[in-house]
């Protein structure tokens, strides 16, 4: 519980620097890959806890995904734009995620619906 709200944090803060970044998009490589690391760990600890587990491997993956284009980055100097909408959407989904996993609690005994029984 405690992991997801964390990743919904990163994931905020990944979105609201991808826009308020000086020009949007353009962000420090090594801050990137230090909260795509940072995701990844959160979302491996919330795996462990989480009823359905494929918010965390998600999480697990954007992740990733955020690591690898912090390294493109780093390596090759992608362009701003590009790097604006992978960090705005991998942030904006991190979050959805991790407060979807917060917030769902399946229902633990099932209830027949009115009139399932047949009314015999």
């Amino acid at each position: 519980m405690i992991a997801n709200i964390l990743n919904v944090a990163v994931g905020l803060w990944l979105a609201y620097s991808a826009i308020f970044s000086t020009p949007p998009g353009n962000l420090n490589a090594g801050r990137l890959a230090l909260t795509a690391v940072a995701a990844i760990i959160r979302a491996a600890w919330a795996r462990q806890s989480d009823r359905l587990k494929w918010q965390s491997g998600s999480n697990i993956v954007l992740g990733a995904i955020l690591l690898v284009t912090a390294g493109v980055r780093r390596a090759f100097g992608v362009a701003p734009l590009v790097c604006f909408w992978i960090v705005l959407l991998g942030g904006i989904a991190v979050a959805i995620l991790a407060m979807w996993s917060l917030l769902y609690r399946p229902e633990t005994a099932a209830t027949p619906a009115a009139g399932a029984s047949g009314g015999r």
